[in-house]
Formats: C-alpha cells, structure tokens, sequence
C-alpha cells in the first residue's frame, strides 16, 4: 500500500514529528502575558517570565532531538512576546 502524497504523514503512516509542548506553552504564555499587559502589570511578569523560560528550555530539547520534534519557531514567538512584555511592564512601571 502507497502512501497518498496529498495526506500528512501521520495520516499516511509515516513517521510524523509532533511539537514541542514547552514551545507550545511558551507562545501561550507569551501572548496571554501581552494581552493583560495594560489592565494586570503583575499578571504580565507572572505570564512572561515562564514564556521565556519555558521557550528556552524548549528550543534546547528541540535542538537536541535532532529532528524529532518542531516547534522552534513556536518558541522563538513565545520568548519574544514574553521579552517584550516584561521590558514594557518594567518601563511602565518606572516611568509614570
């Protein structure tokens, strides 16, 4: 039995690479932490910081499973959407 081109290949009984679930926390993280950033400051930083711990730590298991698992870019939009909220919830809180 061949495999039909037009299916993913999970669905055709290949060897399919699922996504990092920490990447996927990450950019959760991130863009939840983004959007409370103007009415909950604190919620923010309690959001962003896991976003880019989490991030990091998964673009490391990603690199080291040598094709595995995907995600990285996943990780990358986590990490930065965390990074950027934590830096405009410390410039809005120092400056008034």
């Amino acid at each position: 039995m061949t495999a039909d081109p037009g299916l993913p290949p999970d669905s055709a009984g290949g060897d399919a690479q699922r996504v990092n679930r920490k990447a996927v926390y990450s950019v959760v993280c991130g863009f939840a932490a983004f959007g409370v950033l103007w009415a909950f400051p604190f919620g923010a930083f309690v959001l962003g910081v896991p976003a880019v711990t989490a991030g990091v730590h998964a673009r490391r298991e990603i690199a080291l499973g040598h094709g595995s698992e995907r995600g990285d870019t996943l990780a990358v939009a986590g990490i930065t959407a965390g990074a950027t909220t934590i830096a405009l919830m410390v410039i809005s809180v120092l400056l008034p």
